[in-house]
């Protein structure tokens, strides 16, 4: 996208001309979703925490030496990467885990995550070279495009332009292994495999069992794609499920994330298991490489925890800090995150003031997108730079962190771009066989299907382009395009629970409940319940502490 300003004002975004990507056109929440930047709560001094807990505006100087003092005396730490920083930012906060704090306790992935997921990423999508990786074009040529754990339309919209014009101009056929065809799945004229969250790995290993998947299976070859989502990390065995069903039919395979900092996070080394270029961490020669180009002392090899472990092993008090790089702590879902915030000395890289800030111990501004230059990875591993559009004083995550990694006596040479872009340069990708990539203190895999006296169901859920993202704040003429919150569920649930079109329903866990009017879904698999993730109102991970595939109550009415 291009950024258009006027005296220091954003005021719109277009789709740059990049027609091998995006054929001119972008998304509304693209187009719109830029004047979070602006609000009142916007970040420009370093905050400092007093000893009564009120914050304190200080200088630079201050705020670096208070920083480094508590990361010192904590004596160990952690960095949780949000996935919506440019790859700069990413690979900084990689080498500050590894050099300044000396870990591998990193990761991008500030949403539901497993061990297998990592695996999978650094078998299947890390450092993907030419003619190896998924681009546009292979999505505009395709046969057939099966989708698993993904809906385009709401999850990239310009993968979804992209199908929908294959799907116009050609004879592509699209399948989507999903409990109920969604909306953007109707426009692409798509086949349903009906499936329950947390099925998704038995429905690819039996295609053949339904009709619809038989089709798939059949459409599958070399002219084919399989297009996975981050959903599936949390559906044990269906990344691995997905891989054997590329390799077995000779479809190429894709893994499409939501956020545009991902891609660029796992190549710069944003995770715990790997390094920049995809290189294991676990290994000794690749250790050796990312240790000669940084000019350093032998790297940890220790195994680094993922998001999960680090707030987990904080809330213990076994991690003693936190450096946090833009993560809303509402999308992790997990229960121990505000008791982790609160016992351990926290580090907070921000835009705005957020649920991170409330339990920071120093808060360090750093600029918004319109305000710093970079680069984004796309889903194909395609480097998309960007240009600042308005000249400010903020400063780019990856200089704050060289300040300080300077405060505590790494020299980390993350100042500027240029320092960052010769680095990779000398890395390159690693052209080793990955190993497998576990990150420790990894989450056993949940039960789906507890016995439980009380009939349950399972959650079904996705983000939709617009919801109740911070992004989106300032722009209430877009948050009223957003589709409606609703419970959608089959006939044979709808028919049980005694409700109608539009009665309400409410949807619990053990840790609270969202009520929403239903939406009775034709081909929806039964026992199934489809909420959005973070609508208004509607706020599953935070408020239920569940994602797709946890079981949940349903029963009519609101609730009390």
């Amino acid at each position: 996208m291009r950024t258009d300003h006027r005296r220091g004002v954003v005021l719109r975004r277009m789709a740059s001309n990049d027609p091998e990507v995006n054929l001119e056109w972008n998304c509304d929440k693209g187009r719109w979703a830029f004047q979070y930047a602006t609000l009142p709560d916007r970040l420009t001094l370093p905050l400092v925490r007093q000893a009564d807990g009120s914050m304190r505006v200080v200088g630079w100087p201050e705020a670096l030496e208070t920083a480094a003092a508590g990361l010192r005396a904590a004596g160990s730490a952690g960095v949780l990467v949000g996935g919506r920083v440019s790859a700069e930012d990413a690979y900084a906060y990689a080498k500050f885990a590894r050099l300044a704090l000396g870990t591998n306790d990193v990761d991008f992935r500030a949403r539901p995550h497993s061990a297998e997921e990592a695996d999978f990423l650094a078998r299947h999508v890390v450092s993907r070279g030419p003619g190896a990786a998924v681009t546009y074009a292979d999505l505009d040529a395709a046969s057939a495009v099966l989708l698993v754990g993904f809906e385009p339309e709401e999850e990239s919209p310009i993968v979804f332009l992209r199908l929908r014009h294959a799907v116009r101009k050609s004879k592509t056929v699209v399948y989507a292994v999903a409990p109920f065809a969604s909306r953007g799945v109707t426009k692409l004229n798509g086949r349903l495999v009906p499936t329950a969250p947390g099925a998704e790995a038995a429905a690819l290993g039996q295609l053949r069992s339904t009709e619809a998947g038989a089709a798939a299976a059949d459409a599958l070859g070399a002219g084919a794609v399989i297009l996975v989502g981050e959903r599936l990390a949390t559906s044990a065995g269906a990344l691995a499920a997905a891989a054997e069903l590329a390799a077995g039919t000779g479809a190429r395979l894709a893994w499409v994330p939501r956020r545009a900092g991902e891609r660029g996070a796992l190549e710069a080394g944003a995770l715990p298991g790997l390094l920049p270029g995809g290189r294991p961490a676990s290994l000794a020669g690749a250790r050796a490489e990312v240790s000669d180009a940084w000019d350093c002392g032998e790297l940890p090899s220790t195994a680094g925890r993922d998001t999960a472990g680090m707030i987990r092993a904080a809330a213990a008090g076994e991690l003693g800090a936190l450096v946090i790089g833009g993560v809303d702590p509402a999308d992790l879902g997990l229960a121990e995150t505000t008791a982790a915030l609160e016992r351990a000395f926290v580090v907070s890289l921000e835009v705005r003031e957020s649920a991170a800030t409330a339990h920071a111990d120093v808060v360090l501004p750093v600029a918004p997108q319109a305000e710093k230059s970079g680069s984004f990875v796309n889903w194909e591993g395609r480097i998309r730079e960007f240009e600042a559009a308005l000249d400010t004083s903020a400063m780019s995550d990856h200089r704050v962190l060289d300040m300080l990694a300077a405060e505590l006596g790494e020299f980390l040479e993350t100042r500027t771009q240029e320092q960052i872009h010769a680095q990779f340069q000398q890395l390159g990708a690693w052209t080793g066989n990955p190993p497998l990539v576990v990150p420790s203190g990894a989450p056993a895999p949940v039960s789906r299907r507890a016995a439980e006296p009380a009939r349950k169901v399972v959650l079904s859920t996705w983000a939709t382009l617009l919801d109740a993202g911070r992004l989106q704040d300032g722009e209430p003429f877009l948050a009223g395009t957003a589709k409606p919150v609703v419970a959608r569920v089959a006939p044979a649930l709808a028919e049980r629970l005694g409700v109608a079109e539009g009665e309400l329903v409410t949807v619990a866990t053990a840790h609270g409940s969202i009520s929403a009017p239903v939406q009775v879904a034709e081909d929806m698999v039964d026992d199934v319940v489809w909420l959005p993730t973070n609508s208004v109102g509607c706020a599953v991970r935070a408020t239920l502490l569940a994602d797709s595939g946890t079981e949940v109550s349903v029963t009519k009415g609101g609730a009390q």
